[in-house]
């Protein structure tokens, strides 16, 4: 799902999440669009077990919620109720931003249901609804008073799965809603137990982003075996549909059909190679595409310690179909993101509690899709455009070590060098922007230094992670008060604590304290932050 080219789980309740694979590299050949760097593949359970019921409460600083799971052999349903405290301060004003932003308090609803309808057949559906206000202590230049905003959002994720036991038949029917509907209002007011907004009266001003969003996907693959060998050919469909929800007359729906093919040689038990290609044609409401996307991994094993492996593949990403169509639509044309990524590493294990791994990678995207900056439109508007070109070279290091039955410790560090070349601004012609060849748009497009840590404990009853994460050198921002300088967005330290124990069979509590020291962390380069010091204390019942 990639409504908006927003990727948001917000719909898929964690009690529903079976694991979570995370595939590196290009990825377009099997996942088609938006797998330009990877893919976050959630899988999700299907019914299985003796029936159970569960429920859970969770408190804290910042954030509450109740909720209740029931499965058996054939069915799951879970629901949820989760509440979010305010926030006075949720951006870095004025360094971060020229408004003094805050966060009212939300809730959120979570249902999800899950069904085997035969042993090769089943379905899910899962719902969530979002309401919170939003505002900030800049003045309208028309009204004089702040901004203060209500948003509701709405997605809906849904699909119907077929795996066949032994004919190699893997299928899947989805459907995807997601509403966000934004609107600018005076005040709110009580009638009862009933919560009115009074809206701004001069039209009802709505937020460039509320929208209607629907998609259908449809994908079919089958597997061939050939000995040690195998083939995987599908084909995929998808449709975006997008309607604006301020004017009737903002419609438009994106297709997409696909044809792909992946083939694994094994050429012995230490070498193997899968070639991958897709052909994809897009019927886009502005200009018509047709991509492929071909895909090499090479992996090769020294030893049974010792492993080396490349991957070479192409991707891409189409601008958003509500870039064209919002209220910060684009000025003109935008070209779809598209480019190569190039990886190679080796992976050794050390004994049988250790492991290490080094990787080199390269990224060569052309077209990259970002937001121009405010000073580039005479009314402060920022719109999507093509940034420019966006280049990335780095080195990743992961260590992994098991010290005995009870801890273990696992390290990464990356350093890469991200660039963003070709694109300026002509000043004397406001929305006009100038490919410059060879020109650098902005010293750097990402964090150079990336590292995280991880320590676990655990015994029959408790598990217990101390985790550390740090983003270093990060990429620049501008700030439209009080000046147009570049600034470089400060570094990200973050210290989390995870404790699970479980004190009967049935009885489960967890303690999560999040950003332990506190630290005034950039979630982005708006001077959006992560919350401050936070807990959670969460007790869990099994029936």
């Amino acid at each position: 799902m990639n409504l908006k080219n927003y990727n948001g789980i917000d719909s898929i309740p964690i009690d529903m999440v079976k694991k979570i694979e995370i595939i590196k590299g290009a990825a377009g050949t099997l996942y088609g669009a938006e797998a330009m760097g990877g893919v976050v593949n959630i899988i999700t359970k299907r019914p299985e077990g003796k029936p159970q019921f569960k429920i859970r409460g969770t408190v804290g600083n910042y954030h509450k919620d109740y909720g209740l799971t029931y499965s058996d052999s054939k069915f799951i349903a879970s629901f949820q109720r989760e509440y979010s405290n305010k926030r006075n301060h949720s951006n870095d004003f004025p360094d971060g931003s020229d408004t003094d932003w805050w966060v009212g308090k939300g809730v959120r609803n979570r249902a999800a249901v899950a069904a085997n309808i035969t042993d090769e057949l089943s379905a899910n559906f899962m719902f969530t609804d979002t309401d919170v206000t939003r505002g900030g202590q800049k003045y309208h230049k028309s009204s004089g008073r702040p901004y203060s905003y209500r948003y509701q959002d709405r997605r809906i994720t849904t699909g119907l799965h077929y795996e066949g036991k032994t004919n190699g038949i893997k299928a899947t029917f989805g459907y995807n809603y997601y509403q966000t509907d934004g609107r600018d209002f005076y005040k709110s007011r009580k009638e009862g137990k009933k919560t009115v907004y009074d809206y701004f009266a001069h039209g009802t001003p709505i937020t460039s982003s509320a929208a209607d969003m629907t998609s259908y996907i449809f994908d079919v693959q089958k597997k061939f075996d050939f000995g040690r060998n195998n083939l995987v050919a599908g084909y995929s469909f998808k449709r975006e549909n997008y309607k604006s929800i301020y004017d009737n007359a903002k419609v438009a729906h994106r297709t997409n059909n696909a044809l792909y093919l992946s083939y694994t040689h094994n050429f012995g038990k230490k070498f193997s190679t899968t070639l991958g290609l897709r052909g994809e044609h897009i019927n886009d409401p502005y200009e018509d595409q047709n991509v492929f996307n071909p895909q090499i991994q090479t992996l090769y094993k020294f030893d049974d310690s010792t492993s080396w492996f490349i991957n070479i593949g192409r991707a891409f990403q189409m601008p958003t179909v509500d870039a064209y169509f919002s209220q910060k639509k684009a000025d003109g044309p935008l070209d779809p993101e598209k480019g190569w990524t190039y990886e190679t590493g080796i992976k050794k294990l050390i004994g049988d509690n250790q492991s290490v791994k080094f990787s080199v990678y390269h990224m060569d995207i052309k077209n990259k899709i970002a937001w121009t900056p405010k000073e580039w439109d005479p009314d402060g508007i920022q719109r999507a455009y093509n940034s420019g070109d966006f280049k990335n070279t780095g080195v990743e290091i992961e260590y992994a070590r098991k010290f005995d039955d009870h801890w273990d410790l696992s390290a990464s560090f990356g350093y890469s060098n991200p660039q963003i070349y070709g694109v300026s601004v002509d000043k004397t012609k406001p929305n006009v922007y100038v490919r410059e060849k060879n020109r650098k748009s902005g010293p750097q497009g990402l964090a150079r230094l990336d590292g995280s840590l991880n320590l676990t404990y655990r015994n029959e009853k408790l598990t217990s992670t101390l985790s550390y994460k740090y983003l270093g050198d990060r990429e620049d921002y501008k700030v439209s008060n009080p000046d147009y300088n570049l600034r470089q967005i400060p570094n990200k330290s973050r210290l989390t604590w995870n404790t699970n124990y479980r004190f009967t069979k049935n009885d489960t509590i967890s303690l999560t304290l999040n950003n332990i020291f506190d630290r005034k962390n950039y979630s982005n380069p708006y001077g959006n932050l992560e919350l401050p010091f936070n807990w959670r204390l969460t007790y869990t019942r099994t029936f």
